[in-house]
């Protein structure tokens, strides 16, 4: 027998697969969200000025209302997509490839099922969109072409977000580093540009459209290049079924998150008027971009923590957790003392003091924002078990509490009254979350551990809130330099008073442990 014979017949045995290095690929997909992130806030800082000055009060607080209620199609959403991406992140490295491409089929087959419904609440919410707004009836018209474009885009968004969520599951999102960031600052140029054209409101929807479009096939591009066994697996209505039930879950979780998240803005605007839905909004953007960015450096753990459960390593999984929310609180934290000290200074040089909607509603917000951090960690985390059920029930209490308090405050107390039934009504998922999860991954809830950093934020916040009345004309140089210092040394009295010993050498140890300037190989 040649030796060409015998390598045909007897072929080296594989590689063996690398090692998934779990901290450096949650560093890698924070930096991606970070820079996605980022260029969503920065462009939305340049372009909103242009809004504000072009669409008028009254008509930019409409054209934020109608971003959050086109959202509320999603109700007819069964998730499928979620649900796929979660069992992805759980299952990659324990079922064949066969298994995972059953999963992306079963997930297709549920969208082009659900599909349909998606566009009859989409059509119900377009007609009922000016009632909603609150816009004379001279506008009837406009409004509700601009909906039906944001339900186009919306559409476009859920039959792409399969994809995502298969480059999300396999803990890989840092491949598409860069491509979303450029997408939205073209974006935000077109809509400048539409503004400065003087078109309105549906020229703005078209971006949305067009924006959606070309995110979702860069995605399709990047998955189908880097995961090795992506494709159609066999139909498998067993596997569809799993996933419908599973979904339906989901489907109720992301009714609630509709609930607790797209509802400010709605029954603001409703109950007080679309004009202080513009201050809402405008007060809101530093407390929303620190809110987000943080949630974008976190989250980038969360596809490897639910390896972590699937391998049933809940030792790893709790001090994951416990990591994740020491640099959820140190970030809040700091961000939010310089957002108590800067944003009446950022609202004045941005678009106007008569947007800002004062210091106590201001504090109310960053509030409103930290909890939501805490409560969006655990939620990350349950979701990666996909059993949501007890979840879901918490949610659905919460955003009853919230709705009920809103209509009850906001006519009287307006943004303050909303961000107080924010806070009061998400207490049951304050309290439930990290019950859930320590049921779990049998772990013990220590709230003691949880007095220290409470007292050093009141201590902090009340500093910086005098500050901040005290402070509030500033040029653009000294507020950027005093935001970024205020910041740091807010982070480093945080990190020395509100940690222990073992907590800071701990997170120390994990930053030691990532490589900042190389990638994944």
């Amino acid at each position: 027998m040649s030796s060409d014979t015998f390598t045909e017949t007897n072929p080296q045995p594989p590689k063996p697969k690398k090692k998934e290095n779990l901290k450096q690929r949650a560093y890698l997909n924070s930096v991606t969200s970070m820079l996605d992130y980022g260029a969503r806030i920065i462009t939305t800082f340049f372009v909103t000025p242009f809004l504000v000055s072009g669409l008028g009060s009254t008509l930019f607080g409409v054209w934020k209302v109608l971003g959050q209620f086109t959202s509320y199609t999603g109700l007819a959403d069964i998730k499928a997509t979620q649900v796929l991406k979660w069992a992805v992140a759980k299952d990659r490295d324990s079922v064949d490839e066969d298994e995972l491409r059953e999963y992306v089929t079963a997930t297709f087959i549920l969208v082009m099922m659900i599909l349909p419904l998606v566009l009859i609440a989409g059509a119900i919410i377009t007609w009922y969109s000016p009632y909603i707004t609150n816009v004379s009836s001279g506008y009837f018209g406009i409004v509700r072409i601009t909906t039906a474009i944001l339900v186009l885009a919306l559409v476009i968004h859920k039959v792409f977000d399969m994809f995502e969520s298969i480059l999300r599951g396999m803990n890989l999102g840092f491949k598409r580093m860069g491509f979303r960031a450029t997408v939205f600052v073209i974006g935000g140029g077109l809509q400048i540009a539409v503004m400065l054209l003087g078109y309105g409101l549906i020229a703005l929807a078209m971006i949305q459209v067009l924006v959606n479009l070309v995110i979702g096939i860069t995605i399709y591009v990047i998955v189908k290049k880097h995961v090795s066994w992506f494709g159609w697996g066999r139909v498998n209505f067993k596997r569809s079924l799993s996933f419908f039930k599973t979904s339906g879950w989901f489907m109720g979780w992301s009714a609630v998150k509709m609930a607790i998240l797209n509802s400010d803005k709605v029954l603001l605007g409703f109950l007080a008027g679309p004009v202080l839905v513009t201050q809402y909004v405008i007060t809101e953007y530093l407390v929303k971009a620190a809110r987000g960015s943080v949630g974008n450096v976190i989250h980038g753990v969360i596809p490897g923590v639910g390896k972590l459960f699937g391998s049933v390593q809940y030792d790893k999984l709790n001090k994951a957790r416990s990591h994740i929310m020491l640099m959820t609180w140190l970030m809040g934290v700091s961000v939010g003392a310089a957002v108590l000290v800067f944003n009446d200074s950022f609202v004045q040089l941005w678009v106007g003091e008569e947007q800002y909607a004062g210091h106590l509603a201001n504090t109310m917000i960053i509030l409103v924002a930290l909890q939501y951090m805490f409560i969006q960690n655990d939620s990350a985390i349950i979701n990666t078990t996909l059993d949501i059920n007890q979840k879901v029930y918490y949610g659905f209490t919460s955003a009853a509490i919230s709705v009920l308090l809103m209509t009850l405050l906001v006519p009287d107390y307006e943004i303050v009254g909303l961000c107080i039934a924010m806070i009061v009504g998400r207490m049951p998922m304050s309290i439930a979350y990290p019950l859930i999860i320590s049921k779990k991954t049998n772990a013990k809830v220590r709230v003691s551990y949880l007095i220290r950093p409470i007292l050093v934020t009141i201590a902090l916040w009340a500093i910086s809130y005098r500050v901040g009345i005290w402070l509030n004309e500033l040029n653009w140089f000294w507020l950027l330099i005093g935001a970024i210092v205020t910041s740091l040394i807010i982070l480093i009295i945080a990190g020395l008073t509100g940690l222990n010993k073992h907590q800071r050498s701990e997170l120390l140890e994990y930053k030691n442990r990532i490589k900042f300037l190389k990638s994944d190989q």
